[in-house]
């Protein structure tokens, strides 16, 4: 087998500018509550799980891509008797986070949900999206975030998340 030198060096050089440009780039794990607040319907709501990657500048902006799916389905009961239903979420922000140990976060962006019910289907949703929330520094490279993001009208998500910055 033979190594081009010249190749191994390129991609040796582009891992090492990609590694200092991404200075502000982090990737955390997301879990929560995706509480819906539908009238005249009671029940559990799913608990969320996810993953969120994203980049923020020295001036505290940044931008973030969020995916999410319920680890437990929520219920609520119906004519037909209990049902159960979940959801998954998509989301790109623009986000910003103020500075020190500890931190206010805010964020705004477009989010695709799905929302699954049994004996009923799957059902699709686009739109506007926002979130605030606090953040502590627990070392200089890892973080904890308490949210709370509008998925819909009638959808919250009470979210925490553990953040680890490169």
């Amino acid at each position: 087998m033979h190594i081009n030198l010249k190749a191994l060096a390129a991609a040796v050089a582009l891992v090492c500018s990609a590694a200092a440009q991404a200075e502000g780039a982090y990737v955390g794990g997301v879990f929560g509550v995706m509480k819906t607040d539908v009238s005249g319907v009671s029940g559990d709501s799913p608990l969320n799980a996810g993953i969120r990657a994203g980049y923020t500048w020295n001036s505290g902006w940044g931008v973030e891509a969020e995916l999410t799916d319920s680890l437990v389905e929520g219920e609520f009961d119906s004519y037909w008797g209990d049902e159960n239903y979940s959801f998954a979420t998509m989301a790109l922000y623009a986000t910003y986070r103020s500075q020190g140990d500890i931190y206010f976060k805010g964020r705004l962006g477009y989010l695709r949900e799905e929302l699954y019910v049994d004996y009923f289907g799957e059902y699709s949703d686009s739109g506007t999206s926002a979130g605030i929330g606090a953040g502590f520094k627990l070392t200089e490279k890892v973080t904890f975030e308490a949210e709370y993001t509008i998925i819909e009208a009638d959808v919250d998500y009470w979210s925490g998340s553990l953040v680890v910055r490169f």
